[in-house]
Parts: C-alpha cells; sequence; structure tokens
C-alpha cells in the first residue's frame, strides 16, 4: 500500500508515531499528509525551529507549503511563518511554559473541530530541561492525554536517533500507531490498530 493510500485509514482522534532517521525522507510524508488534508484546518507545533529543514527540503524539491494558511504553536527558535496562535519558551520552567501550552491547545481543539496537527521534532525539548526522568514522563503523558480526542488527529515527527529512549517507548506504547522509515526509504508500520497491519512495508509515495 501506498503512504498516501494509508494515510486515508486513519480516524480522527488517534496519534501516530513516525520514528525518522536524520537522512529518511520524512519531509515528503509531512507533505503528503498536508496534501490529503488539502492544507486546511492544520496546526504545527515547531520545536526549536524545527520545520524549517522540512520545508527548505521540499522547497528544494519543487514541492510547496502553503505556509500563510498554517496555524503555528511556536516553542522557541527564531524564524517566523504561519498564523502563530502561541509562542512558548521551553527553556522556562516546564510548569509554566507546559501549562501555558496545554491552556491555549485545548482551548483550541475546542474551537476548531478536524485538525490535522504536525509536531515537529519534541524530542529536541528534553535536554533542555536536564533529561529529566518526570519531565520525559510529564511530557508523554501530555501526549497520551490527547488520545481519544476526535477534534484531531496527531503526527509526531521524532528523530529516534537522537531520541531519549525512555520517551520513545512511552510514546510507542500509548500511540494508535507507530511507523518507522529507514535510510532505504523504507516505512515499517510497527504498531497498528489494525494488528494484522504490523510488520507491513509502506511505499513511499
Amino acid at each position: 500500500m501506498k503512504f498516501s493510500e494509508y494515510i486515508k485509514t486513519i480516524t480522527p482522534g488517534e496519534s501516530v508515531l513516525i520514528e525518522h532517521s536524520a537522512v529518511s525522507l520524512y519531509p515528503l510524508l509531512f507533505y503528503l499528509i498536508g496534501q490529503e488534508k488539502e492544507w486546511k484546518n492544520i496546526l504545527v507545533i515547531d520545536v526549536l525551529d524545527s520545520a524549517l529543514p522540512v520545508f527548505r527540503q521540499l522547497k528544494a524539491a519543487n514541492l510547496d507549503v502553503p505556509l500563510e494558511k498554517l496555524d503555528r504553536v511556536k516553542a522557541g527558535g527564531t524564524s517566523e511563518w504561519g498564523k502563530k496562535i502561541l509562542e512558548v519558551d521551553p527553556h522556562e520552567d516546564p510548569g509554566i511554559f507546559m501549562t501555558r501550552f496545554l491552556s491555549k491547545l485545548t482551548r483550541y481543539y475546542h474551537e476548531n473541530k478536524g485538525v490535522t496537527t504536525f509536531i515537529i521534532n519534541p524530542e529536541r525539548v528534553i535536554p533542555l530541561q536536564d533529561n529529566k526522568p518526570s519531565f520525559i514522563l510529564y511530557l508523554a503523558n501530555t501526549a497520551a492525554g490527547f488520545l481519544g480526542d476526535p477534534s484531531r488527529t496527531t503526527f509526531y515527527f521524532v528523530n529516534f536517533e537522537i531520541a531519549n529512549r525512555k520517551y520513545l517507548a512511552l510514546l510507542e506504547e500509548c500511540f494508535t500507531r507507530v511507523l518507522r522509515i529507514n535510510e532505504r526509504g523504507e516505512i515499517k508500520i510497527l504498531k497498528s490498530i489494525n494488528t494484522d497491519e504490523e510488520g507491513n512495508i509502506l511505499e513511499p509515495k
């Protein structure tokens, strides 16, 4: 099955973990999901400008992302793009920035239905909080808290080569689907609510 077809089987309320390496084609998957949603009702949670390499690689491949249509939570970084709905500083005390973030996100989902959320490289926040186990658990539990909310479907893009292994394991445990892209461009289904899919390889396009 092609990845573009597989996207259509993902239902509202799910959270999908896409594990990628430094050299894998994850920007293409970002693009294919956006295309499937016609770039409508999309929120990007951009951690430390992690979305910029995605956009630049797609532009280099002549694949345009309409940045002006995208809502954005800016979590650190210096870039200015999209419609910024919130800016938080991940260097702050975690209780402060996470409280602001969760309050805004909960309200956003209440006011906007059928949202497709991209979270780009959340693993980069963890070293800023000294890799504290309590923060890792808090961050993972926060992600799990939105599972089953039909107002959103979320795609987490995490670099498995640099991510804290405990954090990655917690996400794998609670999310409905886990996909991993290797350097050869193969997209393997590691976990799915449809268990007969597990182990299958998806074609990139």
